[in-house]
């Protein structure tokens, strides 16, 4: 028997709600079909699985930064690659909208992309990261840790 846990537990910014993955163990849900998202009231703490409509894993999410968005990881499409979908959240009932996947200018673009979107997190301005330093930092890790 199992005893399902939560995980990833990201409030919303009014702080009215709280998503939540739910599964049967675990502690990286994606790779468990199980895994749910789930919507806690906090003024109640009553609680409903958001209607994603897919039987494949959901898991890592982020907020937006006025709390009416949801992005999360999920493999509802094939069961195999973990895609980013996007959601609105009605801040009264915590009920959400019919999700959609990250449009791509080319619409075979996810047939052909062999790699995952694992942690999606919507962001308010540009990241201030150049990639070469960022490849240079993790090589002295690297050594360091050796």
């Amino acid at each position: 028997m199992f005893v399902k846990q939560y995980v990833y537990d990201r409030v919303s910014p009014d702080g009215k709600w709280i998503i939540v993955t739910l599964s049967n163990y675990g502690n990286f849900s994606i790779w468990h079909k199980d895994a749910d998202l789930y919507a806690v009231n906090t003024a109640n703490d009553s609680i409903h699985k958001l209607d994603i409509g897919g039987d494949e894993a959901e898991s890592f999410h982020s907020w937006s930064s006025k709390g009416n968005w949801l992005v999360f990881s999920s493999r509802c499409d094939d069961g195999q690659f973990t895609r980013p979908y996007f959601c609105q959240i009605d801040r009264a009932t915590g009920k959400n909208s019919k999700p959609f996947v990250l449009p791509q200018e080319d619409p075979d673009f996810y047939d052909t992309f062999l790699k995952a979107f694992n942690i999606p997190e919507l962001v308010t301005g540009k990241v201030p990261l150049n990639p070469n330093t960022f490849r240079s930092e993790i090589k002295k890790e690297a050594i360091q840790a050796n």
